[in-house]
């Protein structure tokens, strides 16, 4: 309901009578009052802000804000709310600024709970922009947080707002009678030090509403102002995957890390922050309409092949207690299971004929995995924690009446062991009733709980299974026997990204099938080379995330890093990533060097002897890298062993143990 005008509202719009005309009040803070107007010359809806009365009275603050605004004015940036103008009438500081219609993102957490992974991602990835262009203009904003960010309805694009107005009015959170400027919810260490601040400050805000966007809740709260205040100095911020277990550890590691108290130890920039945002939350990427017809048939037809398989089951026993055989089983299986398996294969040989790889078909169903993930997460959050006390309430005194009504039936009414419908007739009506209501108890309560149990806790592990099983070698022979028959195709219209290794090996094994069959021979141990190093690459991928993954662990850990045990771990990580990353790009240069040469053996510009050169180089590239990561599985699990003790004491989340990474001090 809209609030009434008062006195204040009254007044200003005396002031800017023909300039501007008032709607209503939009909300109000510590930094004064916003309302929604219309311009009057141009027309449009502008929100004005105006100061306090009693910091407007200061004629140092009041000339500084002008000043700042006139500053702020000049920024152009699709993050950042426009600026139109700032002056005083009647008495009145003020800035016209545009009307962003929606919410705040505080709003949107109060009244919707915390955000899922990938919305908070995108929101602190755009925020990170903003402040990284404003800093460029040497403007920290000194006032980030939840309250300052519009969520744009429609786009749900983030809009920061108020750039400059605490920079005008002070740098310490406290005013000389102790009084909180601004949010002290989100006010960085130095600020409320009344310290120099700079652009690390604004990370420390924003890593307080990355903090409140993935939990909803705050870091640091307490009942007074000055009290939040002294958490943000002395107290270490809890750990976002203590609270909000789905949150991917290395995004809350790049929101924690700019929570730290010392402010050498945040990112650079906001900038960085943005980037290591997008690398620790992985968006998914377009799957081409052909693959994703694939995955989507493939679930739908999914139900169906689990009735087949019930059907065989029930057909199996039957036919086994017919002929007294147990061999007449396994018969409706195969006749069964081989009719199940001609829709996905000819749905795959459709895939397959428009250009597309087995290395395409595991790419598409992670992509999916990752969307799916997401859509998952936001089905829990939905579900409601009464109704599933209630469900399992019932389940488990459905389960109880169904087994008492059974063990009276048997004992009680002397029933036989093998019923007949005259046995029943025996039956009380309120034994009959019992047995009744206790089984529509357990079918109400159950089916829901396991199709929850199935959707939320092994949908994920389902779809690993399958990305497993495609890039396995089974996959490749199923994808082998679909295309038989099929006329390759160079690539298809819409690919899948692929990694750079898996693109080399498609582009080599192109220009080797078009070699004269003489040079086939020649080369003939080029194919299993470039998919030995493929296959290296992918290794070596897999490890440089299990590291990053546990350096993100050690950013979580904070203080604790002090300990000298830990600093040293955590140095062997760091070089042990730099190892893996070496490894990769020298795998990923001797697959550039065999498909340059193909080229030049293809233009004539190169004997076949400069391509075997080649091979020989890259096999022993591939020797090397294989026999290094053979030989320090041992070393790292000894090191694994050395820090378990210290990792399994501490209670922090920084001390994952290390496993699957070569070691670096070899």
């Amino acid at each position: 309901m809209p609030q009434q005008p008062d006195a204040d509202f009254i007044a200003l719009q005396t002031a800017l009578a023909g300039e501007y005309s008032l709607d209503r009040e939009l909300g109000r803070g510590g930094m004064g009052i916003v309302y929604l107007a219309r311009e009057v010359r141009l027309a449009r809806p502008v929100a004005i802000k105006v100061l306090p009365r009693e910091l407007a009275a200061r004629p140092d603050l009041r000339e500084s804000f002008l000043r700042e605004s006139q500053t702020v004015a000049r920024l152009t940036h699709p993050n950042i709310v426009p600026l139109y103008a700032a002056g005083e009438r009647g008495g009145f500081v003020y800035i016209a600024m545009a009307y962003v219609e929606g919410m705040t993102l505080g709003e949107r957490i109060r009244t919707r709970g915390p955000l899922l992974p990938g919305q908070a991602a995108r929101v602190l990835r755009e925020v990170a922009w903003a402040l990284a262009y404003a800093h460029g203009a040497h403007i920290v904003h000194r006032d980030v947080s939840a309250e300052n960010i519009m969520l744009e309805r429609g786009t749900e694009r983030a809009i920061v707002m108020d750039f400059g107005i605490a920079s005008a009015m002070q740098t310490a959170a406290l005013d000389a009678t102790g009084q909180v400027m601004g949010n002290a919810h989100y006010v960085s260490p130095e600020q409320a030090a009344g310290e120099p601040v700079d652009a690390r400050s604004d990370l420390y805000s924003l890593g307080v509403v990355g903090f409140y966007a993935l939990t909803g809740r705050l870091p640091f709260d307490a009942e007074t102002s000055a009290e939040v205040v002294a958490l943000h100095l002395n107290t270490a911020a809890p750990s976002i995957t203590s609270i909000a277990e789905a949150v991917p550890p290395r995004l809350a590691a790049a929101v924690e890390r700019c929570l730290q108290k010392d402010a050498g130890r945040r990112y650079r920039s906001a900038e960085t922050f943005a980037e290591a945002i997008d690398l620790a939350f992985e968006h998914a990427k377009e799957i081409p309409a052909p693959l994703r017809s694939w995955i989507n048939q493939g679930e739908r037809e999914l139900p169906a092949r689990v009735a087949m398989l019930g059907v065989g089951t029930t057909t199996g026993i039957t036919l086994a207690f017919a002929f007294g055989t147990p061999a007449f089983f396994f018969v409706p299986f195969v006749i069964l299971g081989g009719l199940s398996m001609i829709p996905p294969i000819m749905r795959l040989r459709r895939a397959l004929s428009d250009g597309y790889h087995v290395d395409d078909l595991h790419a598409a169903l992670r992509e999916h995995q990752l969307v799916r993930a997401e859509e998952l997460e936001y089905e829990r959050r939905q579900v409601s924690p009464r109704v599933q006390k209630a469900l399992r309430l019932l389940f488990v005194a459905s389960s109880a009446a169904t087994a008492v009504g059974i063990y009276l039936g048997y004992e009680i009414y002397n029933l036989p062991r093998n019923l007949t419908v005259a046995d029943i007739d025996g039956i009380t009506t309120v034994g009959v009733l019992t047995l009744f209501f206790s089984l529509t108890g357990l079918t109400i309560s159950g089916v829901p709980l396991i199709g929850q149990f199935i959707r939320h806790r092994l949908a994920s592990r389902l779809a690993s299974a399958s990305i497993a099983f495609w890039k396995g070698s089974w996959g490749k022979r199923i994808a082998k026997i679909a295309g038989l028959g099929l006329k390759p195709v160079e690539r298809p219209m819409l690919g899948m990204p692929v990694l750079t290794e898996i693109a080399l090996g498609r582009a080599t094994d192109h220009l080797f099938n078009a070699l004269s069959k003489t040079a086939k021979r020649e080369l003939a141990a080029l194919p299993e080379t470039v998919r030995r190093l493929e296959g290296d690459a992918t290794r070596l991928r897999e490890s440089i995330n299990a590291l990053d993954d546990q350096l993100a662990a050690f950013e979580r850990g904070g203080d604790a890093l002090q300990d000298a045990s830990r600093s040293a771990l955590a140095g062997e990580l760091a070089a042990a990533r730099a190892l893996a990353a070496e490894r990769l790009a020298a795998t990923v240069s001797a697959l550039e060097s065999i498909r340059l040469d193909l080229l030049r053996l293809q233009m004539g510009s190169a004997p076949i002897e400069s391509v075997t050169a080649t091979l020989d180089a890259a096999r022993q590239i591939g020797d090397r890298i294989g026999e290094s990561i053979a030989a320090h599985i041992e070393v790292d699990r000894l090191l694994m062993e050395a820090h378990a003790e210290e990792n399994d004491a501490d209670d922090d989340d920084a001390d994952t143990p290390v496993h699957g990474v070569p070691a670096a001090h070899s």
